[in-house]
């Protein structure tokens, strides 16, 4: 995350006077509701995240494998592959792993993420819907570097889970030609783009280098949801149905407790 922290020094640097945030893509900007982020603090482990009606029930380090680290609904579902068993106990023992549940009035989930984290050692054998074998179908390409950020998101019950990729080092590196995805399949995927615009005083403009945030496009490429990592963060969640609403929060969620993983 140093890549992360040099590129918003210098955005901190340069709006030293201002109050910066991210500007994202108009066909966001035309129809979504905006949330500043609350309890985004220290190393966030038994604390609440919350923006708008979405909130973190709790945050744990290092959740175990082979155990549900949360008594809603847990992992490994009756008819299910196992997904949450692909991460190694030695990651899980590393501590860069974090358990999270998010709520809102009528949906709970289940997000576990693994931080710094090499697409090589992902024990997925030959399964077609493997977050790798999606990249490679959809991009034609992959990547080995050691500093990706793995999400999955169960949202409901006996269901496979939603799978997030984000590789930090080429998303401040190519900035401005990164992808990353968030996929259940190779027919239902959202891709995620670095934000590198800011606005401050009704001005917009590009920063330096790096990114700033994220922005999530469905499969039209309409931008749906975005999330800023500068200061205390915000989400901004397009107007659509309320299970997307509830998805993309949950990932704008995952991607706001990253960097304090390593903690």
């Amino acid at each position: 995350m140093k890549t992360v922290l040099l590129a918003l020094s210098a955005v901190l640097l340069i709006s030293s006077c201002a109050t910066p945030k991210i500007s994202v893509s108009d066909d966001l900007k035309d129809n979504h509701d905006e949330y500043a982020v609350k309890g985004r603090q220290g190393i966030l482990v038994n604390q609440k995240l919350s923006f708008g009606e979405y909130r973190t029930q709790r945050v744990k380090r290092s959740w175990t494998k082979g155990s549900s680290s949360y008594s809603g609904f847990g992992f490994g579902y009756p008819g299910t592959e196992d997904y949450t068993n692909i991460i190694s106990n030695e990651y899980i023992r590393r501590k860069q792993t974090v358990f999270f549940s998010l709520e809102d009035a009528k949906q709970q989930s289940e997000v576990y993420c693994t931080s710094r984290f090499n697409a090589k050692e992902f024990t997925l054998g030959k399964n077609e819907n493997s977050l790798l074998n999606i990249v490679l179908d959809i991009f034609g390409k992959g990547g080995s570097s050691d500093n990706k950020f793995y999400v999955q998101i169960y949202t409901g019950e006996n269901e496979t889970p939603w799978q997030m990729m984000i590789d930090n080092q080429a998303a401040q590196a190519q900035a401005k030609s990164y992808t990353g995805i968030l996929a259940r399949g190779k027919d239902r995927f959202y891709t995620i783009v670095p934000v590198t615009r800011l606005e401050m005083k009704g001005r917009s403009g590009n920063i330096l280098a790096g990114s700033v945030g994220f922005e999530f496009r469905d499969q039209a490429n309409k931008t749906v949801a975005a999330v800023s990592m500068l200061d205390k963060g915000m989400v901004f969640l397009g107007k659509t149905d309320a299970e997307e609403r509830f998805l993309l929060a949950n990932a704008c969620a995952a991607l706001l407790l990253q960097q304090n993983i390593e903690a």
